[in-house]
């Protein structure tokens, strides 16, 4: 068995679903079905089935998949043991935030690698509640998350406070907005209750959603071509765009402010890479 073989099974294991599993891995749908038999053959005994509802795990799959998650777990330890005793900061760092985060991650990684040129980056994309089971499982360094889910105190930070925003390519007044074709796109569950919440205690009919993307990016998109209005945060809108925006507001005509939080574990800074970026989150501006 070999080392992507563990992580082939880990990954297929929390996800149940080929398709995702080969868009993480960055593999072929044909390749990963391909090497999931070569691995079966190594084992000599069906780890997974295949039906309508996609895959579920035969008992001995079980007891594979969760050596496979202690296999995956002991060799980052094993790497991350080893890099940290030459004092330099190097190794892959492990991180997972929801999309919108991207925005502005990728600047601050670029930031961080100018500062440390030998280390590398696992970035998932993944909602609040799977960034907190990957914190809980120790697959992560660090997770952004838009909810704490009652996080240790001592182990977290808010970084950031957005407002959201209600964007449209036309100027527009609040009454209008259940006339009006909403660009919704895919987020993450506890800001969909939210925005869902505010939607029916201001409005009595539902919204007019008339396009679903599957990110902000795109989104973002939509609304500049004027093909409708969307609920974002304020973030993802430049400041030189040429949209009209209004603040949301919660019952009592408070702007709704979002924050974003930084997730670690105090047990993974005497690490270099760790207490580097953690040194570097604290002295950046993340807005």
């Amino acid at each position: 068995m070999e080392e992507r073989d563990w992580t082939i099974i880990k990954y297929l294991y929390e996800h149940k679903n080929i398709t995702k599993t080969a868009r993480i891995l960055y593999l072929s749908q044909p390749a990963l079905t391909a090497r999931i038999k070569h691995i079966e053959e190594r084992l000599n005994t069906k780890i997974i089935t295949r039906g309508n509802k996609g895959i579920s795990f035969t008992p001995a799959g079980e007891f594979v998949a969760n050596y496979a998650n202690e296999m995956v777990r002991n060799l980052n330890r094993f790497r991350e043991e080893l890099s940290n005793m030459d004092n330099e900061v190097r190794g892959v760092l492990r991180i997972a935030a929801p999309n919108f985060v991207n925005y502005r991650l990728s600047r601050l990684l670029g930031e961080f690698k100018d500062l440390y040129p030998h280390v590398e980056y696992n970035i998932f994309t993944a909602q609040s509640s799977d960034v907190i089971a990957g914190m809980n499982s120790q697959d992560l360094h660090f997770g952004f998350v838009l909810n704490d889910f009652g996080w240790r105190d001592d182990e977290k930070m808010v970084v950031a406070e957005d407002t959201l925003c209600i964007a449209n390519r036309h100027q527009f007044s609040l009454d209008d907005l259940p006339q009006m074709v909403r660009v919704d796109y895919v987020m993450d569950s506890y800001h969909r209750n939210f925005l869902d919440t505010w939607w029916e205690t201001t409005f009595a009919s539902a919204p007019k959603t008339g396009i679903l993307v599957s990110s902000l990016d795109v989104c973002m998109e939509m609304i500049n071509s004027g093909l409708g209005y969307a609920i974002v945060p304020s973030m993802a809108i430049a400041e030189n765009d040429n949209l009209y925006k209004v603040k949301l507001q919660d019952k009592d005509k408070r702007v709704v402010l979002r924050k974003t939080w930084l997730l670690y574990r105090k047990e993974l800074m005497h690490l270099n890479i760790t207490k580097a970026f953690m040194d570097f989150m604290k002295k950046v501006r993340f807005n």
